[in-house]
């Protein structure tokens, strides 16, 4: 008897507590911007609209830089006895990386392969922006449809996330009626992305550029695809732009509205399937054990968000050091016990990234110097969270895509994210993979966004 009182009293509560974060969430109109700023250097300029081809091709005393660089002697503190990754990059594993960077790792070949598409660059608001084409392929399965699709990179990653997803999306798979023609941007300040030279550049400016990058390609209409920033801008271009996106497609959201802190809060302390589903438990508890894993993992976003010129000037200096503050990312959120093995789990057989292309990912960093303006973003956006806050609380009608992976960071079930996205499509739930999906499960990620985008076509 007792327990059907305890059900029936936190049906009632949690009924109450809707209905009071439904009258706290005010949909607020989605903030103004400039449509014409200027984020190049001095003043405004008549815009070029050309678009150019650009090839990747570093200069030879750059790469022999590089090498002179990795060649100096190590200056590294030998880990703690049994501390593996739990206090950062073990300093035994940088230095068999570092040693294979300088002794095996070939950037002449892998430049070769960053080039297998074309490369261009066009000029928007200011800035140089930097993006790649994969095309479709050309079909004769009867049906298939060629759709454009904007693909979005995060940090520490860039366009060179998606070469292993790439063939997947522009050539046509089972089960799926379309074929993608693929843009790739690099976000301003990451890579070949000219880097704002005033402050203010934050997700809604980056949103408009990418707008206005896809209109001069010449589509007016798209679908999105996102994880870390990627995400974030994707949803916030399906938020801003509805009429211009056909469909937005995430592998990592998190909606931080009243309606989802409450039923996170109760669904702590109700029995599963009130609340939160028993499918979606591991999602979201215990709750001390996740707060106190995003609060370790977190660390490097308080540092950028505040101070990012401060370690930018360190890390633009030392390759080892790039790579050493890179790699750990890729090494907890690839998998988020990889702390407790020895080495990351970077060089174990197993590990779902060749450390090849975590170091083609590296060299794009050092190579272009982008690591300062790449953390600047953390502070642009991070200091105006009331506007980020804000554009959670719009709601999005855009039809959407959401592909769960079991070790990312934070996830959320479909009844949290439906408070933001109020046409989900499709959610699914992983089998395996992290945060860097792209490059860690192309095809499980490359599955998802035909399926989505199959059945959004077939409502069209």
């Amino acid at each position: 008897m007792g327990a059907i009182k305890f059900l029936v009293v936190g049906v009632l509560v949690a009924g109450v507590a809707f209905k009071v974060a439904e009258k706290m969430l005010v949909i607020p109109p989605i903030p103004a911007i400039d449509p014409n700023p200027w984020w190049g250097p001095g003043q405004p300029q008549p815009e070029d609209t050309t678009i150019k081809p650009f090839k990747i091709k570093i200069p030879e005393n750059d790469v022999e830089d590089l090498k002179t660089r990795l060649g100096l002697p190590l200056r590294l503190t030998p880990p703690l006895i049994g501390a593996n990754f739990t206090y950062g990059m073990s300093q035994n594993t940088l230095e068999q990386i570092v040693t294979y960077w300088k002794t095996k790792y070939n950037w002449t070949e892998r430049e070769k392969r960053l080039n297998q598409y074309p490369h261009f660059k066009t000029r928007i608001e200011g800035l140089d922006i930097h993006f790649l084409r994969a095309s479709a392929k050309v079909t004769e399965k009867k049906g298939t449809k060629v759709v454009p699709l904007l693909l979005i990179h995060g940090w520490p990653g860039s366009f060179v996330e998606f070469y292993s997803i790439l063939p997947l999306l522009t050539k046509p798979q089972d089960g799926s009626d379309v074929v993608f023609e693929v843009i790739c941007p690099s976000i301003p300040g990451y890579g070949f992305s000219q880097s704002s030279a005033k402050q203010g550049l934050g997700l809604m400016e980056t949103s408009q550029i990418f707008l206005k990058l896809m209109k001069r390609l010449g589509y007016d209409k798209f679908y999105l695809q996102g994880g870390d920033w990627g995400a974030i801008i994707s949803n916030f271009m399906a938020t801003m732009y509805p009429d211009n996106i056909l469909g937005v497609h995430l592998n990592m959201v998190a909606v931080n509205t009243p309606g989802p802190n409450i039923k996170l809060i109760l669904g702590a302390v109700l029995p599963a399937g009130i609340v939160v589903a028993e499918k979606d438990q591991d999602k979201l508890y215990p709750l001390g054990d996740k707060f106190s894993m995003i609060a370790r993992e977190t660390g490097y976003l308080h540092l950028q968000a505040t101070k990012p010129d401060t370690v930018g000037a360190a890390l633009n200096q030392s390759p080892v050091g790039l790579a050493s503050y890179i790699l750990e990312k890729f090494s907890t959120w690839t998998h988020q016990n990889n702390p407790h093995l020895p080495d990351g789990g970077l060089l174990q057989k197993d590990f779902p990234i060749p450390l090849d292309e975590l170091l083609d990912n590296i060299c794009v960093y050092w190579f272009t110097g982008s690591i300062t303006s790449s953390m600047r973003y953390y502070a642009e956006n991070f200091g105006r969270m009331s506007a980020t806050f804000l554009m959670d609380r719009i709601p999005c009608e855009v039809p959407a895509g959401i592909a769960v992976f079991p070790q990312e960071l934070l996830n959320q079930p479909k009844n949290f994210i439906a408070h933001k996205f109020h046409d989900i499509v499709t959610y699914t739930d992983q089998p395996a993979g992290g945060h860097f999906a792209a490059m860690e499960r192309p095809q499980l990620l490359a599955a998802d966004i035909h399926k989505f985008v199959s059945a959004v076509e077939k409502r069209r």
